[in-house]
């Protein structure tokens, strides 16, 4: 995999509290090690017809392989401010991030503490106007617990500016039998406890 040449702010590395971290990169969209999405991708492209991007209303969810959907998710996304909401949440991801958040924005998923980036997905969309791939590797004090890959692919409604996103998601674990639950449950659970009771007066 080829790491991408990127100028712009992004948080390389993030230190959740004192058992997680994590590692995120940027690497170049065709670079991805899995088929799915690199044929996911050449679709995207083959739509945008010479504009930057397609338009949401030219695709559906079941333009994706059935067994990406539980692992997509759909974000509106307005400028001006920047923001963003879930319009569809896959039942992979629920159970990976521990709820459904469609309906909600990204500062709403865990882990909570990361807050809104102005160098995250949805700002990277925008400001780019490109797909991106991001690999986020998730450190416990006992090395890698795993990593996170995701596609990410804008759609225009009129050529100019990105008002929709996708999120196509993969995870690895260090055991390959280990259940996907088991993010939330070691890690990002873990991640929003910590704040919370960082927040929470003594008495």
């Amino acid at each position: 995999m080829k790491i991408m040449h990127d100028t712009s702010p992004t948080r390389r590395t993030s230190s959740l509290n004192h058992r997680v971290e994590i590692q995120s990169v940027f690497i170049a969209p065709e670079e991805s090690p899995f088929d799915t999405h690199r044929s996911v991708l050449d679709a995207w492209k083959n739509k945008c017809g010479g504009r930057m991007a397609p338009s949401w209303s030219e695709y559906s969810l079941l333009d994706f392989p059935s067994s990406e959907i539980p692992f997509i998710s759909l974000t509106d996304i307005s400028n001006s401010p920047l923001h963003s909401v879930y319009r569809f949440w896959g039942t992979g991801l629920t159970q990976v991030f521990g709820g459904d958040y469609t309906g909600k924005t990204p500062a709403d998923v865990p882990p909570r503490s990361l807050g809104v980036s102005s160098s995250g997905g949805c700002a990277r969309l925008v400001n780019n106007l490109t797909p991106h791939y991001e690999v986020k590797k998730f450190l416990r004090d006992n090395g890698v617990f795993g990593q996170a890959l995701v596609l990410r692919l804008p759609f225009s409604d009129d050529a100019k500016t990105v008002n929709h996103g996708i999120n196509m998601y993969k995870f690895e674990l260090h055991g390959a039998e280990t259940p996907l639950k088991t993010y939330f449950d070691e890690v990002f659970s873990r991640v929003d406890d910590d704040l919370t009771a960082s927040e929470t007066p003594m008495p």
